[in-house]
């Protein structure tokens, strides 16, 4: 029996325009803390675990900063996130999906359910599911184990060098996304198998290896 397609999905940046409410929050914390926000510092750390995010910005780890953090995302309404316009198309093409995030267990569900997009999905792995965040492959390769689906015809789809990297290490396919929060120029330097520039290109890529 031929292996169903696997698709296995990022959030922020990916499958989600996150980034108005990523920068607002931290805005707002940083700016109670009266310590400035270097946004493109910020941009370049999406993808990563809160805390290392935080490292990144802040210049050092600060348990009681990324917890204010995080109470912040929770609190927030009204919500400043949204799908990306046109992957509708792709939540029904005739393969399996997950999603492979390096948010936590509570922000991602929250995010899912509140775009409506939960039913999609046949697994969700987060960063509290794992022991080694991306670039390490062990969410895909548990992903590939629940699922009973083997690397030849999944899928890694991101807008990070962590997605890229996380693919190439657990010997699947990469498809970079340029709607997100890195440079197509950037992520070319971390050679993907594909990258694409919107929604339609993304579909097409993966219809023709259904």
């Amino acid at each position: 029996m031929q292996p169903a397609m696997l698709l296995i999905f990022d959030l922020d940046g990916t499958l989600m325009d996150t980034w108005d409410e990523i920068e607002y929050v931290f805005k707002r914390v940083f700016n109670r803390r009266g310590v400035p926000l270097d946004s493109d510092k910020l941009r370049m750390a999406v993808g990563l675990p809160l805390g290392k995010v935080i490292e990144k910005v802040y210049g050092r780890e600060d348990r009681e900063l990324e917890d204010e953090i995080r109470k912040e995302f929770l609190g927030m309404n009204p919500r400043k996130i949204k799908l990306f316009s046109g992957l509708e198309d792709v939540f029904h093409l005739p393969a399996k999906k997950a999603v492979f995030t390096s948010k936590g267990r509570l922000g991602t569900y929250r995010d899912l359910d509140f775009l409506g997009i939960r039913e999609f999905f046949d697994i969700v792995i987060t960063s509290d599911d794992v022991s080694n965040p991306k670039p390490d492959p062990e969410g895909i390769i548990k992903i590939l184990n629940a699922l009973g689906e083997r690397p030849e015809k999944t899928f890694m789809i991101g807008d990070t060098e962590m997605d890229i990297l996380a693919a190439r290490n657990a010997g699947i396919k990469s498809i970079a996304v340029t709607w997100g929060n890195r440079s197509e120029m950037f992520l070319r330097e971390f050679k993907p198998t594909y990258i694409v520039r919107d929604p339609k290109e993304l579909v097409k890529i993966l219809h023709a290896h259904l």
